[in-house]
């Protein structure tokens, strides 16, 4: 039976950390990520930890592709100390620094509340109730009292926190502004690697396509709906972006108006239950697809084709038909019937 215990080992970590990776909004990779360098440090009593090689990283759940930009983004946005060349890795305590969006049903009143709640409930300890402790000793109110709430200023609004080379936060309010001004980010880093010079239409296309979220809004729906991002992020825990991408791509190849996320939806679910989990693995279900098709097409019988007879006799000229010369004699007759009768004879 199992008997976790305290003693046997724990990890220490401040109750402010732990409100902060509840209240930005991380993926479940980017989760587990957190907390398996977390039990590798402050786990293990130091606060960082040495992680050999990358593929080990996949023990927190995630496929061998995503790992190393993941590993980038947490860094980008400030969440992650990593030496490269040491490969030490660390949380950054100073959560304030975090360019990551808060989760958008966050609500530190009712979280705050919950605390509170459950402080309540803890009963006051045994040596409080010795003779030599006065009787109106009460458990500490920085613990209890409901005023003491976390900082407002990291909520008060909901915004949106873009990584930039300088550590500090950028923010802004506006979805549309928020696009333009990542595409702007991303063009300068670009400038700034190739030695100031312009970017190549290329690496302009990279930055357009690498990410699912931006090219659903590039080529589906301006402003993508919350409820689709929604979507993308449950089907990223099983996917790789380059996955989720492929998908998009496929439904832009239909028709017009099958282009919504109900056929990406579909495309996936038929992925995931075949467990075509990669591109190559896509690739050998086509081929085998186009192969089969192929296959029965030659194996049904061909029929002749019928043209029908008038058709081959179109431009063959009827006995029938009255002859130019033929038209002229009676014409003439017409005439001197007509001037006969006018002239009474």
């Amino acid at each position: 039976m199992a008997s976790p215990q305290t003693e046997k080992g724990h990890v220490r970590i401040a109750n402010e950390l732990w409100n902060e990776v509840l209240r930005r909004d991380f993926s479940k990779r980017q989760q587990n990520l957190i907390l398996f360098i977390w039990r590798l440090s402050y786990g293990t009593g130091q606060k960082d930890c040495f992680i050999e090689r990358f593929n080990l990283l996949e023990l927190a759940g995630m496929y061998k592709q995503d790992v190393k930009k993941e590993l980038k983004f947490l860094r980008e946005c400030a969440v992650l100390n990593w030496d490269e060349d040491s490969m030490i890795f660390s949380i950054n305590k100073n959560y304030h620094l975090w360019q990551i969006t808060p989760n958008k049903n966050w609500d530190s009143d009712k979280f705050n509340s919950l605390i509170h709640q459950n402080l309540s409930r803890k009963k006051v300890s045994k040596t409080l109730t010795d003779d030599s402790v006065p009787e109106n000793k009460k458990v500490s109110k920085i613990l209890t009292f409901k005023s003491e709430l976390v900082s407002k200023t990291l909520t008060m609004q909901l915004v949106k926190y873009l990584p930039t080379q300088g550590g500090n936060a950028v923010v802004t309010v506006n979805p549309a502004s928020l696009k333009t001004l990542l595409y702007t980010l991303k063009i300068k880093d670009i400038k700034d690697n190739n030695n100031n010079s312009n970017p190549t239409r290329e690496e302009v296309s990279e930055i357009r396509t690498t990410n699912p979220f931006k090219y659903y809004e590039q080529n589906f729906e301006p402003v993508i709906p919350p409820a689709i991002v929604d979507k993308i992020n449950s089907w990223l825990d099983d996917f790789s972006e380059e996955m989720v991408l492929l998908a998009m791509e496929r439904c832009l190849e239909q028709e017009e108006y099958k282009r919504k996320w109900g056929y990406i939806n579909r495309i996936l679910v038929n992925w995931y239950k075949n467990k075509i989990m990669t591109p190559e693995q896509v690739a050998e279900a086509d081929e085998k697809f186009y192969s089969k098709k192929n296959s029965y097409a030659k194996s049904q019988p061909q029929s002749a084709e019928i043209i029908p007879e008038w058709f081959k006799n179109r431009n063959v000229k009827s006995d029938d038909q009255p002859k130019e010369g033929h038209k002229e004699n009676e014409q003439a007759e017409l005439e001197a019937l007509i001037k006969q009768y006018a002239g009474g004879q």
